[in-house]
């Protein structure tokens, strides 16, 4: 097997589609189907069911699949680092994070970071936080900038900030009042949703008259920027509404407030090579509340 096999292999593990996969790799189908036959035939094991719905790795294929993202990351590294010698530092770093990470805070971190390092790189990513985690164990990023670390034990983990989470209505409210209300939501993680639950249960005994469903926090804190609706917000994005909004801290049962949390997570063994210690050394001694976006920067 050859490093292009390796990367058929990472790709069709993160894509689960044969189509897909032979377009990202300018072949035929048929053409990547007869070679992942003679993969497995090299390899003596199956690593692919297939069926009409896509692919889905056997256990095997799993194992495989990890070995091949770690084996091109280091390949990656290898020829990052040979063609860095004696140079100024260069490379690319992959970068997952959340949609409000992504858009609040990393432009102007990595805009800092090119500064010093203007040869440096990034692949970025934007998934919910649990997708993030399964791309740090599968080497597809390097980083992720995640709002909880479930499932990533014994890895390297910071906190990086937190900040709070407010019931925002575009006109006077009283808490009590809110079962009432007509709110809007989108879709949460399983994390945040299960937090929600319990900061409701906590105050309430009437479900949420949830009249608003929409795509995406955007068009949702849109909506409540217009009066169509009380949601649930980051307190970071109050700033942003055209008028003035109205809002109330959330705290649970026990008086504790309702915040997120922002973590940097990474694999310790990442941290063994020279670009990326150097970047987790700079994002950890900084302070990474000041790289929230102004809302004259939108």
């Amino acid at each position: 097997m050859d490093e292009r096999d390796w990367q058929i292999i990472s790709l069709l593990y993160k894509n689960k589609n044969i189509t897909k996969t032979a377009n990202n790799l300018y072949i035929s189908q048929p053409a990547l189907t007869g070679r992942i036959k003679q993969i497995e035939q090299d390899l003596g094991v199956p690593i692919l069911n297939r069926s009409n719905r896509g692919v889905e790795f056997t256990p095997h294929g799993v194992f495989v699949a990890e070995f091949a993202n770690h084996l091109l990351g280091e390949i990656s590294n290898f020829r990052e680092n040979l063609g860095g010698l004696g140079k100024d530092v260069a490379g690319v770093i992959k970068i997952g994070a959340t949609s409000i990470i992504g858009r609040y805070y990393l432009p102007r971190l990595l805009e800092c970071f090119n500064k010093k390092y203007p040869l440096v790189k990034f692949n970025i990513s934007i998934h919910p936080s649990s997708e993030l985690l399964k791309m740090l164990r599968s080497d597809f990023i390097d980083f992720g900038i995640v709002k909880h670390c479930k499932g990533f034990e014994g890895e390297e983990k910071r906190l990086l900030t937190t900040y709070n989470v407010v019931i925002a209505n575009s006109s006077p409210f009283e808490m009590k009042d809110l079962p009432d209300m007509q709110q809007i939501s989108y879709p949460y993680e399983d994390q945040y949703r299960a937090l929600l639950r319990t900061w409701w249960k906590d105050n309430f005994t009437r479900p949420p008259k949830v009249t608003s469903k929409v795509a995406n926090l955007d068009l949702c804190k849109e909506m409540v920027f217009n009066g169509l609706g009380f949601s649930i917000l980051p307190e970071i994005l109050i700033p942003e509404s055209p008028i003035p909004l109205y809002t109330k801290d959330m705290f649970f049962k026990d008086g504790s407030p309702f915040e997120r949390q922002t973590w940097l997570a990474c694999k310790k063994s990442l941290l063994t090579k020279s670009l990326p210690r150097l970047f987790f050394d700079f994002i950890t001694a900084c302070d990474f509340k000041s790289y929230l976006r102004s809302r004259n920067r939108k």
